[in-house]
């Protein structure tokens, strides 16, 4: 509560929530003219919420000083792409291979591998089969 003001009543903790929750849209022009009448009617009785709306001010105002903040790529950068690119090194083409099996890119590969454990699992199967039917012949 602010000085000057002895018979405004206090802003209840459920009237700040209600406040701060509206607060990002009062300087954005995104609330109702009787919304944003109430909200700054409570900021001028709350000094709490005041500063909290001040906050958002200041938050508005460095990101748009951030968007028109001009960006450009490091110098070199484009060359360095081309030149990696051009010339990859072992990691990059083990990556690519491993990378085309497991994506699908290259469906051959896949699917010998797949034949290959079909087969394996099977002949281990088989011989799981067979040294149980043995051991069953003995007992």
């Amino acid at each position: 509560m602010k000085a000057g003001k002895p018979n405004a009543a206090q802003p209840t903790p459920a009237q700040c929530a209600a406040v701060r929750a509206d607060l990002p849209g009062l300087d954005g022009n995104d609330l109702s003219a009787s919304r944003s009448f109430e909200l700054r009617s409570h900021l001028a009785d709350c000094a709490a919420c005041g500063e909290v709306a001040a906050s958002y001010r200041a938050l508005r105002r460095t990101l748009a000083e951030i968007h028109e903040v001009p960006v450009a790529p490091p110098a070199g950068l484009l060359d360095q792409l081309l030149t990696t690119a051009a010339n990859p090194g072992l990691a990059e083409r083990a990556a690519v291979v491993g990378r085309g099996a497991v994506s699908g890119s290259r469906p051959r590969v896949m699917a010998a591998g797949v034949g290959v454990g079909a087969v394996a699992a099977g002949g281990l199967g088989l011989l799981a089969w067979r040294a149980m039917r043995s051991r069953r012949a003995v007992v």
